[in-house]
């Protein structure tokens, strides 16, 4: 559905899509793509603790809003760089009992 607006035809239908942002010492800066969903705006962040995903909202960076904030925390354990990832199979994954002989 479309909505006509000052002779316009607008789309009801927000185009969101999502960036990976970090900081610097200089500002913040952003992997420059425009991701179509959290999850994949998500390969792009680098785990250091100083990245995050914002969303863009039609040309407009907002913070995620809470449906979106839930996608993040779930595919947090499905990252390649993610420590439940590895517990749950990688090749880096160390039992309790073997750390601790």
């Amino acid at each position: 559905m479309c909505i006509i607006r000052d002779g316009f035809m607008a789309s009801n239908i927000s185009e969101i899509k999502y960036v990976a942002c970090f900081t610097a010492s200089d500002g913040v800066y952003s992997c420059g793509h425009l991701h179509p969903s959290v999850r994949e705006a998500m390969n792009c962040l680098v785990p250091d603790g100083g990245s995050f995903i914002r969303a863009n909202d039609a040309g407009i960076y907002r913070s995620l809003t809470n449906p979106e904030f839930i996608d993040f925390l779930e595919s947090l354990e499905k990252m390649p760089w993610s420590w439940r990832s590895k517990a749950q199979g990688g090749a880096a994954a160390v039992t309790a009992t073997a750390s601790a002989e």
